[in-house]
Parts: C-alpha cells; sequence; structure tokens
C-alpha cells in the first residue's frame, strides 16, 4: 500500500487539483497493479488521502479534500501551506505574467463576495509600472492555465477563487482581506460565499448550518431565530 500512496501522492502534485472521477481514474489502475483493496467508499477514502497528508505536513504541504461552495463538488487538493502569491514558482513566466497572477487574486480577496466578471480579469491592472505588460490574448491564455490548475475557477460570467488558492493561500486570504474574507462561525475554516443570517449578516457555510439547524433554530452567532433560506 505504501508504493499505491507514494504514486497517488506524486500525481496529485502533479495535477494539484482533482475531483472524484479523476481521483477513481487514477487510483483504480494503481490499485490493481499493485494487487492492493482500493478504499471502497468516501470514508475509506478520506482516511487513505488523511493517512498520506499525515507524512508531509511536517514539508509544509497539505493534501486534504474542500467542497467549493460555487460548484458543490468535493476536491482533493495538493498545496504550499505557506504560499503568497509572490513566491509562487510559475516557470517560464516573466515578471510581468507573475504580477497578473498577484493582481488577480488581489482583485478576488478585494471584492465583497470575491468573484469578479470575466471583463474585470483583464483591467485596471497594477503591472507597477511596467513597460511591457502582457496582452489581452496572453493574459486570456494564463487565466485558462492557472483555472485548469484549480486556481479560479468558472462559473457563468463570474470568477472565482479555485480550490487550490482557497486551500493554498489561505493564512495570505486571512491576513490581507479580513474586511471581505471570514471564518465560518462554526468549522472556523474560510468562508467566501455561501450563506448569510438575515439579522447580523454573518457568513456561514451552507453544509455547516444545515448540519447545525438539524438540532437548533437558532444563528450561532447573535443568537436570533435563523430565518434565512437555505435552498440555494
Amino acid at each position: 500500500m505504501e508504493i499505491v500512496k507514494r504514486t497517488f501522492l506524486r500525481a496529485c502534485i502533479n495535477h494539484s487539483c482533482l475531483d472524484h472521477d479523476q481521483i477513481d481514474k487514477i487510483l483504480t489502475p494503481l490499485c490493481e497493479q499493485h494487487q492492493v483493496t482500493k478504499p471502497a467508499n468516501q470514508e475509506a477514502l478520506h482516511e487513505f488521502v488523511k493517512s498520506i497528508e499525515n507524512t508531509i505536513k511536517e514539508l509544509s504541504q497539505s493534501l486534504k479534500f474542500m467542497i467549493h461552495p460555487i460548484t458543490g463538488k468535493e476536491y482533493l487538493v495538493f498545496a504550499i501551506t505557506d504560499a503568497t502569491p509572490d513566491k509562487q514558482n510559475h516557470p517560464g513566466l516573466t515578471t510581468e505574467e507573475c504580477l497578473y497572477f498577484s493582481n488577480l487574486l488581489e482583485k478576488l480577496g478585494q471584492h465583497e463576495d470575491c468573484h469578479i466578471a470575466w471583463n474585470e480579469a483583464y483591467s485596471d491592472l497594477d503591472f507597477k509600472g511596467s513597460a511591457k505588460p502582457p496582452k489581452k490574448l496572453r493574459m486570456q491564455t494564463l487565466l485558462q492555465l492557472w483555472t485548469e490548475m484549480g486556481y479560479f475557477l468558472e462559473s457563468g460570467d463570474r470568477l472565482y477563487l479555485g480550490p487550490r488558492s482557497i486551500v493554498e493561500f489561505e493564512f495570505y486570504l486571512r491576513s490581507n482581506f479580513a474586511d471581505t474574507i471570514k471564518e465560518c462561525a462554526l468549522c472556523k475554516q474560510l468562508v467566501l460565499w455561501d450563506i448569510k443570517c438575515t439579522d447580523c449578516g454573518t457568513k456561514i457555510h451552507r453544509i455547516c448550518i444545515r448540519k447545525y439547524l438539524r438540532t437548533r433554530s437558532n444563528c450561532p452567532t447573535c443568537g436570533n431565530k435563523w430565518s434565512t433560506r437555505l435552498s440555494q
């Protein structure tokens, strides 16, 4: 099983962000090749991943599942836990192209609901006086690449922080955008969209408040009766 874990980790590092279909395409032939039992259900898969994460967390690396509130899908994300945009390694990119990445994160972090219209991804950018900012076609190519890598997520005509950015830049986002990016009152993880209490405006993960309201009826923050509809 150890060789399966090591090989699976390498695949996670290469892909950075995987949904369950992609996980299955990697793990099924891998387990068959080494004649080991594949995790039989979601709980077993989570335990399998947790056992891998326990071996890498001291290296400032993380391998964890997260449910993206915009898509409702669960992703497995490999991340460098002390990452900041300026420390990101973007092989082959110019300084201005790396600045474009930082610009996008900053724009999304500053927006109240952490999303922007697609056309905003190409305007009002700060390239620190550079005479050679990337052209729009190049920015479109880079944005598509970073979306495929899980840094950003497209939904309709909006651009959101992707699952990899939420996991990898958690400390950076908490530290730099405290006015717009909060932690869930229940699970204490980052909450960017999801649902708000009608009375106090506190943001809470929809999945967290659903579980909470099975046994209670009041907002966990202000104590007033919860009245916000839970449906999408």
